[in-house]
């Protein structure tokens, strides 16, 4: 059985964005403005209920108030989707950066998996799983190494999707189909980062920019749909433009 449902539950942000250059000043000014810098957080609903990554912000203040703060806000979030963290059966971790790990602990009913190649770093208990393996009925992992060189995108298959639109003559539907969607954590940092054929470098267990390019290439000729490591979902236009072209 396909994914019946995917969301976005908490559009993650960055302190850089591809056309930036780093600089210090630039990110307190969007700290201050309240960009985060968390990462997106995604449901998928098969025959098991999974969340990809938790959208841990400002990753920088370890203060007690802060990480409370940032519990509260994915709680909030996932309330307003109708969901509670103990509905989880599978957290998914695409690496381990806090900004995506870091409210893991809400999660304490749900099973942790993550790439193979990661779990030892891990100082919690998790469940590695291999390039290719299924994890759900419609969801399998992909290994993209570049970012890092454990980190692992989810590809996913859905059900007929449609979408039931509320008008004052008591709505309409519009019927979307069957999709291929990638959850590429930062194997696609943002909408921005894939226009520009960027990849995010900035950390210090950067791996490789060669891997990083051919898991971009990977994740663009799968996906008729991406969702970043932060920002929105978006239309695989490369795909689209790519296959007229053909």
């Amino acid at each position: 059985m396909p994914v019946k449902t995917i969301k976005v539950i908490k559009q993650g942000s960055l302190p850089i964005d591809g056309f930036e250059e780093p600089d210090p000043r630039l990110m307190a000014f969007k700290n201050l403005a309240g960009v985060g810098g968390g990462s997106t957080v995604t449901y998928i609903e098969s025959d098991v209920k999974i969340i990809v990554d938790t959208g841990f912000d400002f990753d920088t203040h370890m203060t007690d108030e802060n990480v409370k703060q940032n519990k509260k806000n994915l709680t909030n979030a996932l309330k307003s989707f109708g969901l509670k963290p103990s509905d989880i059966d599978i957290l998914f971790i695409t690496h381990w950066h806090l900004d995506h790990f870091g409210n893991y602990k809400l999660f304490r009913k749900s099973k942790i998996l993550t790439y193979e190649s990661a779990v030892d770093k891990c100082r919690i208990k998790v469940t590695g799983v291999k390039d290719g393996e299924s994890i759900a009925d419609g969801v399998r992992v992909m290994h993209t190494p570049g970012h890092t060189s454990d980190h692992a995108s989810l590809l996913v298959e859905t059900d007929r999707l449609r979408y039931s639109i509320p008008t004052s003559a008591g709505g309409r539907i519009v019927g979307i189909g069957e999709l291929k969607i990638a959850v590429a954590g930062d194997a696609i940092l943002s909408p921005i980062f894939y226009a520009m054929n960027k990849t995010w470098t900035n950390n210090r267990d950067f791996y490789s920019n060669e891997a990083a390019g051919e898991s971009r290439n990977k994740l663009t000729e799968y996906a008729d749909y991406i969702i970043p490591g932060h920002g929105n979902v978006f239309r695989n236009v490369i795909k689209d433009r790519d296959s007229q072209d053909t």
